[in-house]
């Protein structure tokens, strides 16, 4: 097998790997690059190689920057089959779909070009082939099997088997620990190559037992201050965790009322998502659902799906919680809620995930006290806090428990899908481990006869 590395390698954005093997020639993702304006102008760039040439696409999960391209590679001649699992494959549809909206925004608003339309996405979902996060598929020399990743409902990591023996496993985004939704992560399998997402490589979240805890000061304290809770996140998986936290405490009266709006159609229509494939649920989570509590409703909850519905969030009075996307607040209605309430010392932003260098989300998180939101300047006197276990990314040491859960080690691993600081940090501890391990760049080529 030769495997061409053609995104989120030293990033987290754009994940996309090429991989050959006699005539045969698959793509594991076709992720956009999101964050900085430098980052968005890349997705216009050559994917390096003639999509009319590959046979199929797998798919990890349905994250945008793990298939933000895929219609972009349909318009340029793509015509194989796009495998997922079936989550997977409903909510990536969604996803893109909400893209394309946010792209018209922008093009109306700044004249951005779009990536691509509504029929290019149409035309895309028309190849999508759903497979169990269990299943195997053979496609002509090689074997490719999926296994459950833990990340978000439907993600997968993928083992490829040449028929010459050589296998390379390819990690995609591998969840964090004790979710109360999803199922933990699979073992990894034997391998000869892994290609190991390093998002957190040189983190370690905080105590997960702490997360509820924090979350309910925070809306405790948002109370006290009559200020306003915003919480930007990811529309699939991280609202969905939060949701069922805040259900737990308000159900529970651990908290006092409050007002909440969950501002995202997207987050919305994933929640939708969740009821179609409860099997996906851990224990916990299913015994909940089958008792009739629906985590995705709960006193004080009110979900605003229209933009005159989102503007109705302004006369409500405060304290309230608004939860809106996007989560590294690049896009989405939560731009507008940070105009509003930014500058409002007795306010807070609850920071919830990973931040992308060039991000609005970063530049919070790094302590920037003036930021550009929708063209206006902003002096930052809300609060900014952040809970790290609420990531629905592994940490250093979760990366390391898996890798040590083979039942050999790989003869090599390539940490990828993680800045340059935390992609190379990993592959030291690799190291010290006895693995052979490194931090590729973008356009190198690692064949499996040579490992």
């Amino acid at each position: 097998m030769r495997i061409t590395l053609h995104g989120a390698t030293r990033e987290v954005t754009g994940s996309c790997y090429l991989v050959e093997s006699g005539k045969t020639k698959i793509l594991v993702d076709c992720g956009m690059f999101q964050g900085s304006s430098f980052a968005k102008a890349k997705n216009f760039e050559p994917f390096g190689f003639d999509p009319k040439t590959l046979n199929a696409v797998f798919l990890t999960h349905a994250h945008l920057d793990h298939t933000g391209r895929l219609p972009l590679l349909v318009k340029q001649g793509f015509r194989g089959a796009i495998y997922g699992t079936p989550p997977t494959m409903r909510i990536t549809q969604l996803i893109l779909e909400d893209a394309e909206t946010v792209m018209e925004d922008e093009y109306r608003r700044s004249f951005m070009p779009k990536l691509y339309d509504k029929a290019d996405i149409e035309k895309t979902v028309g190849f999508f082939k759903p497979i169990d996060d269990s299943g195997a598929l053979c496609l002509r020399e090689l074997d490719i099997q999926f296994h459950n990743a833990g990340h978000i409902m439907g993600s997968a990591f993928l083992r490829i088997e040449e028929k010459n023996g050589r296998t390379v496993v390819f990690s995609g985004d591998l969840g964090n620990a004790n979710t109360p939704i999803l199922k933990p992560k699979d073992k990894l399998p034997a391998c000869d190559a892994l290609f190991i997402e390093t998002t957190y490589g040189n983190r370690i979240h905080e105590d997960e037992s702490t997360r509820v805890q924090r979350l309910r000061q925070a809306v405790i304290d948002t109370i006290k201050r009559k200020g306003v809770l915003l919480i930007p996140t990811f529309a699939v998986e991280r609202t969905q965790e939060l949701l069922y936290e805040l259900n737990n405490m308000a159900e529970n009266k651990t908290i006092p009322y409050v007002d909440m709006f969950l501002d995202s159609p997207l987050a919305d229509r994933v929640d939708k998502t969740f009821d179609m494939f409860p099997h996906y649920y851990s224990k916990k989570a299913l015994k909940q659902v089958l008792r009739g509590d629906s985590f995705f409703d709960f006193p004080g909850l009110k979900i605003t799906k229209t933009k005159d519905e989102s503007k109705t969030i302004n006369e409500s009075r405060k304290p309230k919680v608004i939860i809106a996307g996007s989560g590294m607040m690049n896009g989405g209605r939560i731009l507008h809620h940070l105009v509003r309430y930014l500058s409002d010392p007795n306010s807070t932003v609850l920071i919830i995930g990973f931040q992308a260098q060039g991000t609005l989300g970063r530049k919070l998180y790094t302590g920037e006290r003036h930021v550009q939101v929708l063209n206006e300047t902003i002096d930052t006197k809300a609060r900014v806090v952040s809970i790290g276990a609420f990531s629905a990314h592994a940490d250093q040491g979760m990366l390391l428990d898996w890798v040590a859960s083979a039942p050999k080690p790989p003869k090599q691993a390539f940490c990828i899908h993680g800045d340059e600081a935390a992609a190379e940090a990993f592959a030291t501890e690799l190291t010290q481990r006895g693995i052979k391990a490194r931090a590729p760049r973008i356009t190198d080529v690692i064949a499996t006869d040579d490992l």
